[in-house]
């Protein structure tokens, strides 16, 4: 259990701070000494792997901050160590190579071919899915395969399937993924609530 001591919860909110104007070097100083303070506490590992993953990718070491911000204020506070376990395992696996993952939004309107978009239509993914199974057919095109959405429907759709076979790791990394093209809005909201209590 992480100790409440007060020179830990500054460190940890200059660290924050340094980590928000992308002055890695003194935030990782901060969350450092914080985790000597005390080594079991979740934001401090946090803070280390948010400044050690924006080295190499800034952008999406500050969306998982971002996605974790938005989901403790979204959720009661009894939650607050699952998603810290949460954000912790979704850097993790980044850190192993989920970076790889990808998806898409193409307009509707627009008649999309394959060649075109470089990838596989969500449509079709769904298709291949309800013969083979979620789980089969998602492994097999993991990495190897952009999944291409043309409404959001079809991707929360996507997320909870993926919630629902246990993947939360991966449905982390693919909203983080997205953050540019989705808003945040109540169905988003339901699936990082899911993501936070585990169901």
């Amino acid at each position: 259990m992480a100790i409440n001591n007060p020179k830990k919860r500054i460190l940890l909110r200059k660290g924050f701070t340094f980590f928000e104007t992308r002055n890695y070097k003194d935030a990782m100083s901060y969350f450092t000494e914080a985790l000597e303070l005390d080594k079991e506490d979740l934001e401090a590992r946090i803070g280390v792997l948010l400044t050690d993953l924006a080295a190499d990718f800034p952008n999406e070491a500050h969306g998982f901050y971002e996605l974790y911000q938005t989901m403790l204020s979204s959720n009661p506070r009894s939650l607050r160590e699952k998603i810290q376990q949460n954000i912790l395992d979704g850097i993790k696996s980044f850190d192993n190579g989920l970076e790889k993952l990808s998806a898409v939004f193409f307009d509707a309107q627009k008649d999309l071919k394959a060649e075109q978009i470089d990838g596989i239509l969500y449509k079709d993914f769904k298709e291949m899915y309800e013969c083979k199974g979620f789980k089969e057919t998602f492994e097999n095109l993991l990495f190897s395969t952009k999944i291409v959405f043309t409404n959001k429907e079809d991707f929360y759709e996507f997320l909870n399937t993926l919630l629902d076979y246990g993947y939360s790791e991966f449905c982390l990394q693919y909203i983080e993924s997205m953050r540019s093209a989705i808003f945040y809005d109540a169905y988003l909201e339901q699936i990082l609530r899911r993501l936070a209590e585990g169901v």
